[in-house]
């Protein structure tokens, strides 16, 4: 998911067995109450990251019922409709974390037939095809990330087991991430390769 601050945006997912979803929903963070369609996301497919600069939402990578992904898609948050295309990550995957310092969209780790510690990034007021930014310390997925408007951090993630990982980057400059502390609890999404 995304937001602009305003509106909380959640796009596609999985359901029982390889099923996927290409449903993008939204929500008004003030209030309570249940989610309301927004539109369709390019490619239904599951384990997408995302990121926002306040203004777009955009879904990078993911997988569908038969094939890992590199789509990049996009919304402008503040109107409802489908997505539309951005671009390509640079290696096609899923459950890689998603950040944003409002520029620059990041997306790191993930999964294709194994692990990889990819960091690629996109400008989200332009589009594009990703550009390799770096790599993780650790080839990971399910990893989660967070950020502010300078440092960009995935946390825990699933090697062949739960890590504690914590780990940074500086969104403004490419380079490789470097090791910033540990989870107090090994944790994250554990990826299963779906046939």
């Amino acid at each position: 998911g995304c937001s602009d601050g305003t509106r909380g945006v959640i796009a596609g997912g999985g359901m029982t067995g390889d099923s996927t979803l290409d449903i993008i929903e939204y929500l008004t963070i003030a209030t309570t109450g249940d989610t309301t369609d927004f539109g369709d996301v390019t490619h239904a497919r599951r384990s997408i990251g995302a990121c926002s600069d306040g203004s777009r939402g955009v879904f990078g990578a993911g997988k569908d019922a038969s094939a890992v992904s590199n789509i990049i898609d996009y919304i402008t948050i503040s109107t409802t409709g489908n997505a539309t295309d951005f671009g390509d990550t640079t290696v096609a995957r899923y459950d890689a974390g998603g950040l944003s310092d409002g520029t620059k969209g990041v997306f790191g780790g993930g999964y294709t037939s194994s692990n990889v510690n990819i960091i690629d990034y996109v400008t989200i007021a332009t589009t594009g095809n990703a550009l390799d930014f770096g790599d993780l310390t650790v080839a990971t997925a399910g990893v989660s990330g967070v950020s502010d408007t300078t440092r960009g951090l995935w946390a825990g993630g699933y090697t062949d087991a739960y890590i504690n990982v914590i780990e940074y980057i500086t969104i403004a400059s490419t380079g490789n991430a470097t090791d910033f502390g540990n989870l107090r609890v090994a944790r994250g999404e554990s990826v299963v390769a779906v046939s």
